[in-house]
């Protein structure tokens, strides 16, 4: 197993939330729309839509697809009832705000009316939950808040953040941060990973010269890529609302070896 592969699996383990991220599928020989469709489990509709093009249009031989993530491929409808809100249907539905409005092309500034149709990820808790005729399951945050504070002096992915310490399954800090803020690197070193962990937004690996691998959680957007170079102060992309407490913030992690440390005494800079 790779550095990498492994520390992708701690921090699936520590989440307990599965990976996702749209695939890319190169045409071969004889290949339709629909037969791609079957492989991948998605319909000929949502292919088409992910890819912009038409049902009728004929595959090429080494023409590139972009296969919607099966997680959010299959939706549902929800109507928006009296008192809702982005984050509170995102939380009930196991996604990120930033998930839902992708999902349904909205703005973080739009406002939901009553009756408005949103479409939401079909999961095997929702098809449970129907079949069982029980309400949504709530789903507990997995951060256990141990109300110690670090020094928000210190150089962070953030500027000037509350810094809270968190354990048990995630065992890092917690920062706060303005709207849309950067998230910086404060260590260089190499990108593992940019992706979309489900729940915890789009989260980047950066593993430094000394083995030292940060991990920086809860992004809206990504600017860097695998395999990229980074240096200190490079920007890794955009902060996200936490889909817990519907606040910008993000969770910050340092592992040594496979084992979470504190992230105040990683080295910076």
């Amino acid at each position: 197993m790779s550095r990498v592969t492994f520390f992708i699996a701690v921090l699936t383990l520590l989440f307990s939330f599965p990976l996702f991220s749209d695939t890319q599928h190169v045409v071969a020989k004889g290949e339709t729309l629909y037969s791609i469709s079957r492989k991948y489990g998605v319909t000929v509709n949502e292919l088409c839509n992910k890819n912009n093009i038409t049902q009728s249009q004929v595959l090429k031989a080494g023409q590139k697809l972009v296969i919607p993530s099966m997680e959010l491929s299959h939706t549902e409808t929800y109507i928006v009832a009296k008192g809702d809100t982005f984050y509170g249907v995102a939380r009930r539905h196991n996604i990120t705000v930033e998930e839902l409005l992708k999902l349904n092309g909205l703005k973080s500034s739009d406002t939901l009316k009553i009756g408005q149709v949103l479409k939401v990820p079909t999961t095997s808790t929702t098809i449970a939950n129907a079949i069982m005729n029980t309400s949504p399951i709530e789903i507990a945050d997995p951060r256990n808040y141990t109300g110690k504070k670090g020094d928000s002096s210190l150089l962070w992915p953030v500027k000037n953040p509350e810094v809270l310490y968190v354990s048990g399954k995630i065992s890092g800090v917690q920062l706060s941060a303005q709207k849309n803020e950067a998230v910086c690197a404060i260590q260089a070193g190499t990108v593992m990973f940019s992706g979309l962990y489900r729940g915890f937004g789009k989260v980047v690996f950066v593993q430094s010269q000394s083995g030292h691998m940060y991990v920086y959680t809860g992004l809206s957007d990504t600017s860097v890529s695998k395999g990229e170079y980074v240096s200190t102060g490079k920007q890794l992309g955009i902060v996200g609302v936490d889909s817990f407490t519907g606040k910008s913030q993000l969770t910050f992690m340092v592992f040594q070896d496979g084992i979470p440390i504190d992230p105040a005494q990683a080295p910076r800079g």
